[in-house]
């Protein structure tokens, strides 16, 4: 019998008789295991994220909106990065980030990003699923100037997704992204199993 975080889960299944070998045709999962489930890829998904933009992180990072922490646990955890800052503005997911990801090389701050400055120079940004969430879309240009950053990691859901989460203000595109970053340039985008963009900006010295 197979486990859903540490709890037996009954899976029943329809089975018969094809070619001399025995298929399942239906699986009967009880509601509460499918939703177990769904939950569980979504946060493994959230997850990947921080995992696939690792391996491009360098130097001091920013993750803005970086939520409860665990992404920039992972940006941390590259040799090739310094430091990375994390914010949010969320009192309490800034409490759990320093409780639960506390690093050398990490620092948490609650802040609002359309009014903070870092004291120390930021050599990129990495933003992961943040400019759909930012109603006002000049916060994060206008961070991204006054802080003085020249290389942008950002990634936003691939396909329309305002219409049913209520969180998301904004679908975007990547030339959508291209005219909210003027004088920044792409040099690499792609899109992950047809979930959500990456793209790589610069602006020219």
């Amino acid at each position: 019998m197979p486990f859903l975080n540490g709890q037996r889960v009954s899976i029943m299944t329809d089975s018969g008789q094809k070619d001399g070998k025995l298929v399942d045709e239906r699986i009967y999962l009880d509601k509460q295991s499918l939703l177990e489930i769904e939950q569980r890829i979504r946060i493994e998904r959230h997850v990947e994220r921080y995992a696939l933009l690792r391996q491009f992180a360098k130097g001091v990072v920013c993750d803005a909106a970086c939520g409860c922490g665990y992404g920039s646990y992972l940006l941390a955890t590259n040799p090739d990065v310094s430091k990375v800052i994390g914010l949010d503005c969320s009192s309490e997911a800034i409490a759990f980030a320093r409780k639960e990801y506390h690093h050398d090389n990490l620092a948490f701050h609650e802040v609002d990003l359309s009014q903070w400055k870092s004291t120390e120079r930021i050599d990129m940004l990495i933003s992961a699923e943040t400019i759909e969430h930012v109603e006002d879309r000049t916060i994060l240009p206008e961070f991204v100037n006054r802080n003085s950053i020249n290389h942008l990691i950002l990634t936003y859901p691939s396909k329309k997704t305002s219409h049913y989460n209520s969180f998301h203000h904004h679908n975007y595109k990547k030339q959508d992204v291209l005219d909210l970053f003027e004088g920044f340039t792409c040099y690499r985008h792609f899109n992950w199993q047809w979930e959500f963009d990456v793209v790589f900006l610069l602006r020219p010295a």
